[in-house]
C-alpha cells in the first residue's frame, strides 16, 4: 500500500466511525442544548459595576 492508500483507508474509517457516532451527538445536542450565558453574564456583570453617572460614556 502506498502513502495515499493508507490515508485514504485512515480517513475512511474516521469517516465511518464519525457516522456512527452523529446520532449519539444528536441525541445529547438536544438533550443538553449549548447556552450563551457566559456572555450575556458578563456584560449583565459590566454593567452592573458601572456607575450610574458613567453609564452614558
Amino acid at each position: 500500500m502506498t502513502i495515499i492508500e493508507t490515508l485514504g483507508a485512515y480517513a475512511g474509517l474516521a469517516l465511518l466511525a464519525l457516522m456512527a457516532v452523529t446520532p449519539l451527538l444528536v441525541e445529547l445536542d438536544q438533550r443538553f442544548p449549548v447556552t450563551r450565558r457566559a456572555k450575556a453574564a458578563k456584560a449583565a456583570e459590566r454593567a452592573r459595576r458601572m456607575p450610574a453617572g458613567l453609564a452614558s460614556a
